[in-house]
Parts: structure tokens; C-alpha cells; sequence
């Protein structure tokens, strides 16, 4: 929840930084599919990178600090992609409620108050 209320931020903050640009793409005839595909690309790029670092080293942490013990619980694949897909899901839904609301403005108020 907590990653998802930061992204959440900083995307209302970078596509609310880029309406101007949103608009004229759309004057320019992209359809919103267009746009879910541009804003979306960054931020799943973003999190996949994070994964990527991510999961080697809370699997040398948990090797480590779990090496002294009697008895361990064996740690596999799933343990890092359950919460991946959970991630990947509530990211997704939240950049889809920003991209949705930008890819639905009107280019010619943007436009006017800029």
C-alpha cells in the first residue's frame, strides 16, 4: 500500500506536469491507448529495474541471516514473484486511474489555462 500511495504521487505529479504534452498529442490524433502505452511504459520499466536489483539481495539477506539456523524454511521462486505480480497488479491500477484521467481531458482547456 505504502508503494503504491507513493506512486500514486509521483505519477499524479509527472502527468499532471505533462498535460501540455498530453493535449497535443491528442490534437495530433493519439488515441488513449497511445498514451496508456507511453505514460505507462516509464513506470513499468521502473518497477521491473527495482525487481531486478530487488531480488538478489533479499535473497543473499535471507541466505545469510537465515545460514545459522536449525531448521529453514526453504526459499523459492514464488517467494519473489507472488509479491511482484501483487506490486505489478496495484501499480498498474493506479497508473491506469492517472493515465485514464489524463488521456480524457479536453486539449483545448489545457491548452487556454497554460
Amino acid at each position: 500500500m505504502i508503494s503504491c500511495l507513493g506512486l500514486l504521487g509521483i505519477s499524479l505529479f509527472d502527468i499532471r506536469r505533462r498535460y501540455r504534452e498530453i493535449a497535443i498529442r491528442k490534437v495530433n490524433g493519439a488515441k488513449p491507448k497511445d498514451l496508456y502505452i507511453i505514460l505507462g511504459k516509464s513506470y513499468m520499466l521502473n518497477l521491473v529495474l527495482a525487481f531486478v536489483v530487488a531480488a538478489p539481495v533479499s535473497w543473499i539477506v535471507i541466505y545469510y541471516y537465515t545460514a545459522s539456523f536449525v531448521e529453514k524454511a526453504p526459499v523459492t521462486f514464488g517467494l519473489f514473484v507472488i509479491p511482484l505480480l501483487i506490486v505489478l497488479i496495484l501499480s498498474m491500477l493506479t497508473l491506469y486511474y492517472q493515465i485514464n484521467k489524463a488521456a480524457h481531458i479536453n486539449p483545448a482547456e489545457v491548452m487556454k489555462n497554460e
